[in-house]
């Protein structure tokens, strides 16, 4: 048997015994439209955090949107491919530079030699800088940090002796629970760099298929693209869109609810977020808009009122959105709170300054254009 076809066969036995397992590293594939697949990941909160996927089929290749945060999802990705198809993947596209959505996509390049790795600017930018350095520590997470979630859990406190919540002792057992799983993958990750970057705009056409990849304007980061197929009325959205509960971490509400704006009025019909469920309508992309512009009118209120900067982001109000977004779900409802309010407090307030962000220094470690 053909070398190829072995490996694409200890691929898919790869994905079956995934699929049967209690892995945290697990995609569930749906079809959304004839030829266009989404790989959701169940549980998006559990430790690691990964990111969805989509790729779209056509007669001269795949286009794969966020390959995969670890080894292992990418090869999923590609079983998948390969049970539906003989065609290439010619284009893995990355929505965004957090490692989740691309830190695994180096199988790609392994199995398709061609294939071209899609990315904003600004992406590109923040991945050869030092945003990305954190990637040094995924081989060493476990050590340095699993025995700190122990003591946390035998003692109750964390090491400034603060009360650990239920919420962060459940989510401490868990990742010592699943690291035994998730380990290996962690020590293969690579950083596998952009070869095709764009500003506003780029237009794939695969066979029959015309795919828009866009940046709408600031969300989740300053290069947020989004994957358009106007003919199914799909779009994918990269962490621009998160559920059960948003992301927030430097995220500009006032710039975000612009930006939001924007992709509601492609007037999709079907929405793949960056991680959690596929929408079928625009409520939940609504419900994210009314709470930013919530959030951002409060902060404008009270700088013309005379609040000092400083006091802002403690008086801001979210007791009008929690059970919007938990519906009383206390597992939801610590992410809620660590993933989301908090960060979001300290991001209304930053968006005042129009500093960036995030900034962007110099890589403490340089890369190869494809891994360390």
């Amino acid at each position: 048997m053909p070398l190829l076809y072995v490996v694409f066969a200890l691929l898919l036995a790869t994905e079956a015994s995934a699929a049967d397992s209690d892995s945290p590293l697990v995609f569930e594939f749906k079809e959304i439209a004839d030829g266009v697949w989404a790989g959701v990941r169940p549980d998006s909160p559990r430790f690691p955090v990964m990111g969805n996927t989509t790729f779209v089929i056509s007669d001269e290749g795949i286009v794969v949107f966020d390959g995969g945060g670890l080894p292992s999802m990418a090869e999923q990705i590609i079983a998948k491919v390969r049970s539906l198809t003989n065609q290439p993947v010619t284009h893995v596209v990355i929505s965004h530079w957090h490692g989740d959505h691309h830190f695994g996509i180096a199988p790609f390049l392994e199995i398709f030699p061609n294939v071209q790795v899609i990315a904003h600017r600004f992406t590109d930018r923040a991945m050869r800088g030092s945003t990305i350095d954190y990637i040094e520590n995924y081989a060493t997470f476990g050590e340095k940090r699993l025995p700190v979630y122990q003591q946390i859990i035998e003692t109750g406190k964390d090491a400034e002796g603060n009360l650990a919540t239920e919420h962060d002792l459940m989510v401490y057992r868990q990742i010592i629970r699943d690291f035994d799983q998730v380990r290996p993958d962690f020590d293969r990750v690579k950083l596998t760099l952009p070869t095709v970057v764009f500003d506003d705009r780029l237009t794939l056409r695969s066979g029959e298929r015309t795919i828009e990849l866009m940046n709408l304007g600031p969300g989740n980061t300053e290069g947020d693209i989004v994957m358009w197929l106007a003919d199914e009325k799909i779009v994918s959205t990269g962490d621009l869109i998160v559920l059960p509960s948003p992301y927030a971490f430097n995220v500009p509400p006032r710039a975000w609810a612009g930006t939001m704006r924007k992709l509601n009025q492609l007037e999709y019909r079907t929405l793949v977020p960056g991680h959690g469920s596929v929408q079928y309508d625009p409520s939940y992309v609504d419900l994210l808009i009314a709470v930013a512009d919530d959030i951002a009118n409060q902060r404008d209120a009270m700088i013309a009122n005379g609040v000092e900067k400083a006091e802002i982001a403690d008086k801001l109000d979210f007791s009008a959105w929690e059970e919007q977004f938990t519906h009383g779900d206390s597992y939801i409802a610590g992410y809620y709170t660590d993933w989301f309010e908090m960060p979001f407090r300290q991001a209304a307030v930053k968006e005042l300054s129009g500093e960036p962000m995030v900034e962007i220094g110099p890589r403490k470690k340089q890369e190869s254009e494809h891994g360390k």
